[in-house]
């Protein structure tokens, strides 16, 4: 807990930012525009709140995905390796496929077989996390790279 990360955060976010700028900002709305003291606080903490949500959100970034580790499947039993993950993968996607050619329309003829291939891909994340690999570094990446191509729509939306 007592990381370098957690005293930069603590002394440097919280102290340093928050504590001097919510003084600094309570003297400029009740001293120099004549709020009364608790609602200048309340504006305070709503101006504050704005900017530090965007902050935060960057200095967790990273941060985010071990937080907020979500998977779809349970974890499979069992050790493997990302070459039986990686055939797994393929086993999964030639079975998809053979459902899919004989009834693109309906999906209720293939859907089992996709969800297997998303358990399966789903496996190797979490054995390529198993062995140090950075997924959600990874990932960021790509989205970054996919947002600067313009391929997803505007948040929000």
């Amino acid at each position: 807990m007592f990381s370098r990360e957690w005293f930069v955060y603590v002394f440097g976010r919280w102290i340093l930012l928050s504590g001097i700028a919510g003084a600094i900002m309570q003297v400029i709305i009740a001293d120099k525009f004549g709020v009364p003291t608790f609602p200048a606080f309340l504006l305070n903490q709503l101006i504050l709140a704005s900017v530090f949500w965007y902050v935060d959100k960057y200095i967790f970034q990273r941060h985010f995905g071990a937080v907020k580790e979500v998977f779809k499947f349970p974890r499979v039993r069992g050790q493997f390796t990302p070459e039986h993950q990686f055939n797994k993968i393929a086993e999964e996607y030639a079975e998809f496929a053979a459902a899919y050619k004989k009834n693109p329309a309906d999906h209720g003829k293939w859907l089992h077989e996709f969800l297997d291939l998303s358990h399966a891909v789903e496996m190797t994340e979490r054995v390529l996390k198993e062995n140090g690999a950075d997924v959600n570094a990874e990932f960021y990446k790509i989205v970054q790279q996919n947002k600067a191509k313009g391929l997803y729509e505007r948040e929000g939306s």
